[in-house]
């Protein structure tokens, strides 16, 4: 078990790393060109690759490459492993060569399906159209990569992949930084998204080739990489219909107020923040260890790793979001309140943080949940939830627009996770989650978390600096769960 929380912590490590550079480049994005329709046809054009980049990368095949490759390594070898994740890399790569094809072709039809209330806007959707068309080939870099760091991962490399993305902010940061001297030109911003997805191409496929990858170019494509797009189809569907609920989300701000698409985009950046650090880690390194397990028929051992992994989330994950609710503007203004980004756009962004964060838990246990099914090569089971989880998206996102504005889209997506997370809960096979078992700590998670938002909220309305404040909530939860009985650090190992 030591193992797994040293694994844990590299990953979490590296996603640190990325993450802090991602807040820099946010920052600097949101200081320099502000909430705008030119910036809602940013994010909306960057949205696009993301999107598709949950098919083809980490979200999707990764969950169904791990395992498979997983066994090639443990019962047939290393040429076997290799052969099998060359195949993959050529068949991905030639699949979205089409798709780029595609978009090149038709760029402005293309974006007006992810900005249809910009439809009449010609100056934003031809501004949108070219950044698109800029932005595309970062999608082909990135999924690439993120087969690579699929088998880093089982090579026990885990803080070079989940930090690599540290490359990409650094090349937004420079392009950021360029746009803005020169008259605020947010196309310069474009390329450096796709400088930096090739610069960490390099990195990771370096990194694999030093761990053992060799190419093997044989004639075809290997049966195996053939069988795994039969297993992803439906893993390709749901965990793409679980990106969709965010981009549906802007697709139905693009009817509302101008900016209100740049506001779900900060305020889920800085969501993700506690997701990608945490729970995106302990999901990454579940998958991989479920996946040996199973390799082993070790059962005991997957079914300790889920227990573990869920109170960690409990015990991380609850305070998290209650901190995020209590001190939302006060975040929003210090992360984001200067420059071209004034009062309104941080209460306006705040408000979406806030919604958000009422699902923080439930989107971090998707993230354990679905891998467990992943592991068990069962790709129907999540795609049912994603998919009832998509439609309460998408009418409660029309149904809360008007009455809450932006706010609404978010909090539709929180409820959203909720009825994805308990479908996947509900289905899972040879587990079960002792609530009678666990009440205790759960009562005093309850009770530490309603300690520390007591301390916080005073201290705001005392008008306490924003970082004290969280160190302030941090020590209160950690040493009142101590005077409870509970070892944080116990709890995580």
């Amino acid at each position: 078990m030591a193992g797994f929380v040293k694994k844990v912590l590299k990953s979490g490590l590296g996603i640190l790393t990325s993450r802090i550079f991602g807040m820099v480049r946010d920052v600097l994005v949101a200081g320099f060109f502000g909430a705008n329709a030119l910036t809602d046809a940013f994010f909306v054009a960057f949205a696009v690759p993301n999107l598709f980049r949950a098919f083809f990368a980490e979200g999707a095949l990764s969950s169904v490459f791990v395992p498979i490759m997983s066994d090639k390594l443990t019962k047939e070898g290393e040429h076997s492993a290799s052969d099998y994740l060359t195949s993959l890399v050529f068949f991905v790569s030639g699949v979205i060569i089409v798709l780029l094809a595609v978009v090149f072709i038709f760029p402005k039809i293309s974006v007006t399906v992810f900005m249809p209330g910009y439809r009449h806007e010609t100056a934003i959707l031809s501004a949108a159209a070219d950044m698109l068309v800029i932005l595309m080939p970062y999608l082909l870099t990135i999924s690439v990569c993120a087969l690579f760091s699929g088998y880093l991962n089982i090579k026990d490399t885990y803080y070079l992949p989940a930090a690599s993305t540290a490359i990409l902010n650094l090349s937004m940061i420079a392009g950021a930084w360029l746009g803005y001297i020169n008259s605020g030109d947010i196309r310069i911003l474009c390329y450096g998204v796709l400088a930096g997805g090739v610069l960490q191409l390099f990195l990771v496929l370096g990194a694999a080739v030093y761990k053992g990858y060799r190419p093997v170019f044989s004639c075809g494509i290997n049966k195996d990489a053939l069988n795994s797009f039969y297993y992803v189809l439906p893993s390709l569907a749901s965990v793409g219909i679980n990106q969709l609920n965010f981009m549906v989300g802007r697709i139905i701000a693009s009817f509302l107020a101008v900016g209100s698409i740049s506001y779900l985009y900060y305020a889920n950046r800085l969501f993700q923040f506690p997701l990608g650090m945490f729970a995106v880690a302990v999901g990454t390194v579940t998958l991989t260890e479920i996946s040996v397990a199973n390799s082993n028929d070790d059962f005991g051992q997957r079914n300790i790793l889920i227990d573990k992994a869920v109170n960690a989330i409990l015990v991380i994950m609850v305070p998290a979001a209650a901190g995020l609710i209590i001190l939302a503007d006060p975040i929003i203004a210090f992360v984001y309140g200067r420059l071209s980004f004034g009062i309104k756009d941080v209460n306006a962004t705040a408000f979406a943080l806030r919604m958000y964060s009422s699902g923080l838990l439930f989107f971090s246990l998707i993230s354990v949940f679905s891998r467990i099914y992943y592991s068990d090569k069962d790709v129907k089971t999540p795609l049912r939830a994603a998919s009832i989880g998509f439609v309460f998206n998408v009418l409660l996102g029309f149904l809360f627009m008007k009455p809450l504005g932006h706010g609404g889209i978010a909090l539709a997506s929180s409820i959203a996770a909720f009825v994805n997370c308990v479908c996947l809960y509900i289905n899972l096979k040879h587990y079960n989650y002792s609530v009678n078992g666990s009440l205790a700590l759960i009562s005093k998670v309850a009770v530490s978390t309603a300690a520390m938002s007591a301390v916080i909220c005073i201290a705001d309305m005392e008008r306490v600096q924003v970082l004290i404040n969280i160190t302030l909530g941090c020590c209160v939860y950690y040493f009142t769960m101590k005077m409870l009985g509970i070892d944080m650090l116990k709890v995580m190992k």
